[in-house]
């Protein structure tokens, strides 16, 4: 499960970092997302790369406003009614400078920022979105099994993809073998 994270660099670095055109008017950057929070998200639109708002809880257009998805599982979201037709069509990246989990083994809980190894890097994490009326687009983080890593601390992590493949994750017309492919845990470093 992925219930924090951090996104706290400003809006034309992200943009930057990502090759994404930023919509006006984004939210500033927070060191602690909690959900139900809106922070900024890449989605494709027309074979371009957008920095949009988005809210932090996924709900379908049918669904009731109390009820909204932090996260879904990679391997069961397909053939959801809730997340499969967003992750058939509509996919975006949520940028990251790190995810928390907690160790819950010890007492009191110990918290652990997880993030790249390289200074300077951003996380890329899978998710995918939903249209609202009047609103920002509510989104998900997809979550997989951890890395030998994470599982010493949590039993899930979000899905992180690579750079090269952002493209073709954000691309609606993408087939579903390719996108399967993504959805795995990350390698392995310490």
């Amino acid at each position: 499960m992925c219930g924090r994270f951090s996104q706290g660099e400003p809006s034309h670095r992200i943009s930057d970092y990502f090759g994404a055109d930023a919509d006006d008017g984004l939210p500033d950057g927070l060191y602690n997302v909690p959900p139900t929070e809106t922070v900024r998200a890449v989605v494709g639109r027309e074979g371009a790369r957008r920095l949009v708002a988005a809210r932090w809880g996924f709900r379908p257009h049918w669904a009731d406003e109390r009820r909204a998805w932090i996260n879904a599982r990679s391997e069961t979201a397909w053939d959801s009614p809730a997340f499969g037709p967003s992750l058939r069509a509509r996919r975006c990246v949520i940028p990251a400078d790190v995810f928390y989990e907690w160790d819950r083994t010890m007492t009191p809980r110990q918290p652990y920022a997880i993030g790249p190894a390289d200074d300077g890097e951003m996380l890329a994490l899978a998710g995918i979105w939903s249209p609202t009326h009047d609103a920002p687009p509510t989104m998900a983080i997809l979550t997989t099994s951890p890395n030998e890593l994470l599982a010493r601390i949590h039993n899930r992590m979000p899905v992180i993809l690579d750079r090269d493949a952002l493209d073709a994750w954000l691309d609606p017309e993408a087939e579903h073998g390719l996108l399967e492919a993504m959805l795995r845990s990350a390698p392995l470093e310490s």
